[in-house]
């Protein structure tokens, strides 16, 4: 299984972000709130969507009745001053998902 974790930030606080892996969509994640996903072993390639933007693929490997945490956001701080660099130029940096070591 996988839990991802999304922050609140005030650049897309009001939008979904499409939760993809292995190339499909299989569900949406609200600002605060927690996304569960039952998985089988082995491994796998994760991703969150918003328009035209995306985060960076992510790979990673489960095993049997494994729980993976991560934790995923969009711009905040400084970056969100330079938001239309982002969403021109670093569209497939614009959300960011990393993973939780246990």
């Amino acid at each position: 299984m996988i839990k991802i974790n999304r922050e609140t930030n005030w650049t897309d606080r009001f939008r979904e972000y499409k939760v993809i892996l292995n190339e499909k969509e299989i569900g949406f994640i609200s600002a605060g709130e927690t996304f569960e996903y039952p998985l089988n072993q082995g491994r796998h390639t994760l991703y969150l969507k918003i328009d035209w933007c995306r985060s960076e693929k992510i790979e990673f490997e489960v095993r049997d009745n494994e729980v993976l945490e991560f934790q995923c956001g969009g711009l905040n701080g400084f970056k969100s001053l330079i938001y239309f660099w982002y969403i021109t130029f670093r569209h497939n940096r614009y959300l960011w998902i990393k993973q939780v070591e246990s």
